[in-house]
């Protein structure tokens, strides 16, 4: 089973039921998904923004627990570090949010299932989910 590290936005696009979810759903389908611990804080801080009531925060949480999740520690941090320093480096765009997922992915030998490939196809080793695994299956 192979394990991939899911962007905040396909996580959200999913539990959302967006107009896309179902091409993620049917990519990752089979695998080991991690969620980073900062996509499970951004899913909860917009729950919070936008005044989701108890039902729907409860749905959340129930979809969030239905991936394995990662937590920050020393190895993490330093990759995380690495990585901003390397971007800045190369006067690229990293956000503190966009560095913690890759280091996730990358420190956990995972694909990174994202929408936003542009963010991330800079960083060195790794991998993301080829785009044909969201083309519309017919």
């Amino acid at each position: 089973m192979s394990r991939i590290v899911v962007d905040t936005d396909v996580a959200s696009y999913i539990f959302n039921w967006h107009s896309s979810a179902q091409r993620y759903v049917d990519a990752l389908r089979g695998s080991e998904l991690i969620l980073s611990f900062t996509s499970i804080a951004e899913m909860r801080m917009r729950a919070m923004d936008e005044g989701w009531g108890v039902r729907r925060r409860n749905l959340l949480e129930h979809f969030m627990r239905s991936f394995g999740a990662a937590y920050a520690d020393d190895a993490l941090c330093t990759s995380w570090a690495a990585l901003r320093a390397r971007a800045r480096a190369a006067g690229r765009s990293l956000s503190p949010q966009d560095a913690w997922i890759a280091a996730t992915a990358l420190r956990l030998d995972a694909a990174l299932a994202t929408n936003n490939r542009s963010d991330f196809e800079h960083i060195q080793k790794l991998r993301l989910l080829p785009p044909r695994a969201y083309s519309a299956r017919g």
